[in-house]
């Protein structure tokens, strides 16, 4: 007997956890960010790691019709993806660019960080030998020692901007500490690119956009926006300064939510989840919800963490799972399977945040985010409708994958 007539939608099928984007939140963001820099100074909206885990193609649309000027992507292949799908906006490729690089970045119209001389004179001798061209940003590091000229290096900086083929449309710089308030390492790294900045602007050398503000720069130090600001935290609507969700009038993003799968009671004196770090101290109903650290929900705490089901605290007993979670329900009177568990919702309770999940963890939100897995499915908020993927995709205008889509 056939039990499905037809091939099965499977955008209908239940879902035992997923999360929703609100893009909705992002170009809020994007806004309130617009309110606090030059009306002249450019917004770059970083989406390398699937745009932390909210999904580069969705942001990075949702982005270009919220006033986004710029995208970065670390990698060079997340730049092609999303030009094989249409979008249309300035890319910078953050991370070093290599030789082997070259044709793609010009192929695919993607701007290049040089870190270094030799590479600057291999592109710009690649470029000449084929008759093609490219933009490029110079990296330079003022303090961060991670990669990029050396912002004392003037002889080699002025090489490179002096190179007859590459078009350095940029200079930039990451700052190491704008997140740790009164941390003087902030102030020199700031102090040390303005000088190069000004040198160069008096020997008529001078990029056109120079950048250096993440968004704990960008918000705290109005010295460091310069001609474009990367804003990747306070976009994605969290709180970049601190362990608890910012007062300021942004929206978190990101929500991650799951089902009840399984109900029981645990009788006093026994154990639950890997390990028996957690034990019944009396009659204890358990609710076993539909996450794990197979959907990028971290196991590194036992006993630690909360949900929330109907708007109520339950906390994390013993060990997160591979695929389930462990709740106490006790005291919600006949809680069902299949009921919506809120697992990180800034928006409902602090406590659930995405900052205090991190915090839980010691680690920062782009962590929390970045591990979500693929298998979670994504629901989209945008113009406050809840809508699947393929919709958002028509509205967007996304184009069908083209391999090479300039040519």
């Amino acid at each position: 007997m056939k039990l499905l007539a037809t091939p099965p939608d499977l955008n209908k099928i239940a879902r035992p956890n997923w999360i929703e984007i609100n893009l909705d939140a992002l170009c809020n963001n994007i806004q309130f960010i617009r309110s606090q820099i030059p009306a002249s100074t450019k917004i770059l909206l970083p989406v390398k790691a699937d745009s932390y885990g909210h999904g580069s193609l969705a942001c990075s649309f949702a982005a270009k019709f919220g006033g986004a000027d710029y995208l970065g992507v670390a990698h060079i292949s997340e730049g092609m993806l999303l030009r094989q799908y249409g979008m249309d906006l300035p890319i910078l490729v953050l991370g070093p660019c290599t030789p082997s690089d070259f044709a793609y970045f010009v192929e695919y119209q993607l701007t290049a960080a040089i870190t270094d001389i030799r590479t600057a004179m291999a592109f710009d001798q690649f470029l000449g030998e084929t008759g093609t061209e490219c933009k490029a940003h110079l990296a330079i590091d003022t303090g961060m020692n991670r990669y990029g000229f050396d912002a004392e290096d003037f002889n080699n900086i002025r090489a490179a901007l002096s190179l007859k083929h590459l078009k350095f449309e940029g200079m930039f710089t990451h700052l190491a500490t704008a997140d740790m308030p009164g941390n003087p390492k902030t102030e020199i790294q700031i102090q040390r690119f303005t000088r190069l900045v000004d040198v160069l602007e008096a020997e008529g050398l001078r990029p056109e956009i120079c950048h250096c503000s993440s968004s704990a720069g960008t918000l705290t130090h109005p010295e460091s926006h310069f001609d474009m600001v990367r804003p990747g935290l306070t976009l994605y609507g969290y709180n970049c300064m601190g362990a608890i969700p910012t007062t300021l009038p942004i929206k978190p993003v990101m929500k991650i939510k799951s089902t009840i799968r399984h109900v029981h009671d645990v009788k006093p004196g026994e154990t639950v989840s890997y390990g028996g770090y957690w034990a019944a101290q009396q009659l204890t109903r358990i609710a076993t919800i539909a996450i794990g650290y197979g959907d990028g929900y971290l196991r590194g705490e036992y006993n630690k963490g909360f949900v929330f089901i109907r708007g109520q605290l339950c906390p994390i007993l013993g060990r997160v799972c591979m695929d389930a979670t462990m709740v106490d329900v006790s005291h919600i009177p006949d809680v069902q399977v299949g009921e919506t568990v809120d697992v990180v919702n800034g928006e409902l309770d602090f406590r659930i945040s995405m900052e205090s999940v991190a915090e839980e963890h010691h680690t920062i939100p782009y962590e929390i985010t970045s591990r979500v897995a693929r298998r979670l499915y994504r629901k989209y908020y945008w113009k406050n409708r809840l809508v699947r993927w393929d919709y958002l995709k028509e509205e967007f205008g996304v184009k069908d994958f083209k391999e090479y889509p300039l040519r």
